[in-house]
């Protein structure tokens, strides 16, 4: 069963945690945080526990970046939007009968402010707002959201009587104000935008499972094999080579004498590079006294998987070393490496003509039209919905709608039936290939 982390606030987690029962194929892991300290904590502890983890918002997905790094775990966040801002001023308005320039305001970006009352023409606009933009910049030096200052802003207006009501975004700053007696309340996160967080979760869950799956082949080339006594250094090798084998749940290839293959999935080989970064592979440097050129590839399928190691294993040998020298090339033809030394990355694959000029009848990139076939192979050419899409593309629904569009105008895709979602909403299309794009696409 797929785990999923749910990471916020204890407001979040208690309007949040009732809408789990509507994915029973998922088990949900919720884990409070009272303060944004705390998240580095929770996300170790994710980190061990979970397969994927949904975050309340951007703050919390903020502050915790640099740990996520730190896990083989993907993320996503329940995003601010403008439907939130509305049913908040909707809210205010009518039970509390505030005009907005008795209000004060925070939330990340006053731009979505700005935009709901522009689009609505309302033509009143508040007189205090603070704003904190620069949490959507994934930077390396952290910045401090400081909750005093947000909690004094608030307050100071409302003590100097310049505003009978604080809006907030932020948690936090909520609870303080309640202490401290300041009319104020949080901003309203519907119901609509819970669920459909959670459902981005699981399907991106579903789909990094499925990734994970993905064929890893290791290509390794002893560089000075020896001439001499070969028999007696291809058994050790091999030893040595099963090993390694053990701790990545792999099979070694016994019919290659050189290159030596291994044979594993992506998932099993990720979580050991990302746990000491591979280097009990470089330890057999060590033990046969010499360096290794090792290529790694990933596919979804065998061939491809062994293709893309030995055109890895290519580059190992071009990079002229003295010591061990790892390359990998992934589904999607991007090359790494060198691995363990100033990493860098390129995109081998060279769009053909087919791809080319598909992109052009769809009104597309290139990039973009790759990503969608990638797409179909991950969703291993089952049918799928503008959900499944957006949550792929991390894009809205409704855009992923136009994008589907598109492939059906030109009869690429075709309605391959429908599902009713959780709701008791409208029942959503489903979709899927036709023979002319995977004729047009190889795929």
């Amino acid at each position: 069963m797929i785990v999923v982390g749910v990471l916020g606030s204890n407001l979040f987690i208690e309007a949040v945690s009732k809408h789990y029962s509507l994915f029973p194929e998922v088990s949900f892991v919720s884990y409070t945080y009272e303060s944004p300290r705390e998240i580095n904590h929770l996300i170790e502890k994710a980190g061990r526990e979970v397969d994927f983890l949904l975050f309340s918002g951007i703050i919390a997905f903020y502050y915790g970046q640099k740990k996520r790094a730190e896990y083989p775990l993907k993320a996503t966040y329940i995003p601010f939007n403008e439907l939130m801002v509305t049913m908040s001023l909707l809210s205010v308005s009518y039970r509390e009968k505030i005009p907005l320039k008795e209000m004060s305001i925070d939330l990340p970006n006053h731009d979505l402010l700005h935009h709901v009352l522009t689009e609505t023409e309302i033509s009143d606009r508040p007189l205090f707002v603070k704003d904190y933009p620069w949490i959507y910049k994934m930077e390396e030096d952290i910045q401090p959201l400081n909750i005093p200052e947000f909690v004094r802003f608030h307050t100071t207006l409302y003590q100097e009587k310049k505003t009978a009501f604080a809006l907030t975004s932020i948690h936090a700053v909520y609870e303080e104000l309640q202490k401290l007696g300041i009319p104020s309340t949080y901003m309203i996160q519907p119901e609509r935008s819970l669920k459909e967080g959670l459902e981005k979760a699981v399907t991106l869950a579903k789909l990094n499972k499925t990734k994970e799956s993905q064929i890893a082949v290791i290509s390794i080339k002893i560089r000075d094999y020896p001439t001499s006594n070969d028999q007696v250094f291809r058994l050790q090798l091999l030893q040595h080579l099963h090993e390694i084998g053990k701790r990545l749940n792999a099979r070694v290839s016994m019919e290659h004498y050189q290159p030596f293959l291994v044979y594993t999935n992506r998932g099993s080989l990720e979580a050991v590079q990302n746990d000491r970064n591979l280097q009990f592979i470089l330890a057999l440097e060590e033990k046969i006294k010499g360096p290794l050129e090792m290529g790694i590839g990933f596919g979804y399928t065998m061939n491809d998987a062994e293709n893309h190691a030995a055109q890895a294993l290519q580059f190992a040998e071009k990079h002229c070393a003295e010591k061990t020298t790892i390359f990998v090339l992934d589904e999607n033809k991007k090359l790494i490496g060198p691995l363990f030394e100033n990493e860098k990355q390129y995109v081998l694959k060279n769009e053909n003509q087919n791809i080319q000029k598909l992109a052009e009848e769809l009104k597309m990139n290139a990039k973009n039209l790759n990503r969608f076939i990638e797409f179909i192979r991950v969703h291993q050419f089952r049918s799928f919905s503008a959900q499944d899409l957006a949550g792929y593309f991390e894009i809205s629904r409704r855009s992923a709608e136009r994008l589907i569009k598109r492939f059906l105008d030109q009869e690429l895709l075709v309605i391959a039936g429908e599902e009713q979602p959780y709701d008791q909403g409208r029942p959503r299309a489903l979709y899927n290939i036709t023979g002319k794009l995977k004729e047009y696409t190889s795929i």
